[in-house]
């Protein structure tokens, strides 16, 4: 179906469409409309509509000038003569359709057309009559203007035709000498609908045109969104793949390493268990030696207070000596010296005894000062190699830097290789892209090396961090020991003031100053 003469557009079922409105006279009882007969014709607005209701007797005129359109979709036989007709005459059969001329056009006839005219029936007819001998099935047409309706043949009487209404009249012969004859007639209102039907049809085609067009715009952007997506989740689906690669890739190395830490854990775990049990032994010893002391300053101060006791009863034997001098004089000598001696043994075996553990806490105090110096030295030497590995360490951070920026110029010169070696290769240049080629080889064979390197490099430098860390937590260990020791060392030296700690090989004193520079 074609629309104003543009591209083809493929419809569907046209959509219902309005039909020209019935006459608003009463029909005949006699007739009775037959079922409706579909159009034909290549433009459904131009096929005039079909009328397709029989009667067996002339058709009469509508009683309004208005009523000159039958009825859409039906059809009309009208029968010339009386009642009774000659034996073997044919029966006229009249079609009413609706012709493309909604007016006269002939000057004598100037109130056709219209629904005020009284007088003009006919604007325009259309007649052919065949003759009586077989003619082919197309008639030709004559048209003849007259004022009044053509008197039909069988000697019919005359109708009076409906005001206002345009008739084409056309008559055929079939090959068995049946003569029909065919009126199309129309009225100035039904031409007006007819008119005002086809602007509907070109309206709704042209709606359904734009939409089935707009349709089809909008399915062509969304198959152009749907590759773009597809190709975007294609590329993201190559970018997941490798990067699930080198997780893989990197999940491999971390566990390695986690295997590595896990051995030097338990290896940290056994140096800490056995220290805790150094330390252990040592405050058992300090508590040890802490209960002899207090029970030796117990001794000490229940013989200080049998001396006292000793003393007073020397001071009364004294008296009681000078008030019996006199008398007892020599007994009160000999029981004095007596006495005297045997207080000053038991003095002496006191001051003999307090002596020697004298000694023994001063032996243990030099022991605990030698312990002290010795934990020191390990301490500085804890320290100076802490020094050593920290420099080691920035050495090591310096190395990886430098390897990273070689690794860095050697894959730009990788990459440089390869987009010269990208392009069209001419067998004059042959030898020159197999160079590229060993020489790109050659750049990854020493960037794998040197990402190795780095990555030995980077465990040698967790490693000393760790060993480091340990020996931090180490050395503050023995500086807790040096202090507890250092304090119980002044404790005893503040209840028993001794000289000859002094002779050590590290003064008390200087520990102590040493010790202010401690950070724990």
């Amino acid at each position: 179906m074609q629309y104003d003469g543009s591209r083809p557009t493929p419809l569907g079922p046209a959509p219902a469409l309005p039909l020209a409105r019935p006459c608003t006279a009463p029909a005949p009882a006699a007739q009775q409309p037959e079922p409706q007969v579909a159009r034909a014709g290549p433009h459904a607005g131009r096929v005039p509509h079909a009328y397709s209701a029989r009667e067996e007797r002339p058709a009469q005129p509508a009683a309004d000038s208005r009523c000159g359109m039958l009825r859409s979709t039906s059809t009309v036989t009208l029968l010339s003569g009386s009642g009774s007709r000659a034996p073997g005459t044919p029966s006229r059969r009249v079609d009413v359709f609706p012709l493309s001329e909604p007016r006269c056009r002939s000057s004598e006839h100037d109130g056709c057309g219209s629904p005020g005219a009284p007088k003009a029936n006919v604007c325009r007819l259309r007649l052919t009559v065949p003759p009586e001998s077989p003619v082919p099935e197309q008639s030709e047409k004559k048209i003849e203007r007259k004022e009044q309706p053509p008197d039909l043949s069988n000697a019919e009487p005359t109708r009076k035709l409906p005001q206002g209404v345009v008739y084409g009249v056309v008559r055929r012969s079939d090959p068995n000498q049946q003569k029909e004859m065919v009126v199309y007639g129309w009225s100035t209102n039904q031409l007006k609908e007819e008119m005002n039907y086809i602007k509907d049809v070109r309206a709704t085609l042209e709606k359904v045109r734009k939409r089935m067009y707009g349709d089809y715009d909008e399915m062509r952007q969304k198959i152009r969104q749907l590759t773009r997506e597809l190709s975007v989740s294609q590329a993201q689906q190559d970018y997941l793949e490798n990067h699930i690669q080198a997780q893989s890739s990197a999940l491999d190395s971390f566990n390695a390493m986690n295997s590595a830490l896990a051995s030097d854990s338990i290896g940290l775990q056994k140096t800490l268990v056995d220290v805790t049990l150094e330390n252990s032994n040592i405050k058992d010893q300090i508590r040890n030696l802490q209960q002899t002391y207090d029970a030796s300053v117990e001794k000490l101060r229940e013989k200080q207070r049998q001396l006292e006791a000793a003393q007073v009863e020397n001071q009364l034997l004294k008296m009681k000596v000078e008030s019996s001098q006199e008398a007892n004089a020599e007994v009160l000598r000999e029981m004095t010296k007596k006495l005297y001696s045997q207080y000053e043994e038991k003095l002496q075996a006191e001051q003999q005894k307090h002596s020697a553990e004298r000694e023994a806490l001063l032996e243990e105090t030099n022991s605990f000062l030698k312990a002290i110096e010795e934990a020191n030295k390990k301490m500085q030497a804890a320290e100076i190699s802490l020094e050593e590995k920290d420099q080691r360490i920035g050495e090591l951070d310096r190395l990886i830097e430098r390897m990273e920026k070689e690794r860095h110029q050697l894959q730009l010169q990788l990459l440089e290789h390869e987009t010269e070696m990208s392009g069209e290769v001419i067998d004059s240049d042959k030898e020159r892209y197999q160079q590229l080629e060993e020489a790109s080889a050659s750049l990854r064979e020493r960037i794998r090396h040197l990402d190795d390197m780095v990555h030995c490099q980077q465990k040698k430098v967790k490693q000393m961090v760790e060993e480091i860390e340990s020996l931090k937590k180490k050395v503050q260990q023995k500086q807790l020991l040096i202090l507890q020791l250092l304090e119980k060392i002044s404790f005893l030296e503040g209840e028993h003031p001794v000289g000859r700690i002094t002779h050590c090989p590290m003064r008390v004193k200087e520990i102590m100053n040493y010790k202010a520079g401690w950070t724990i």
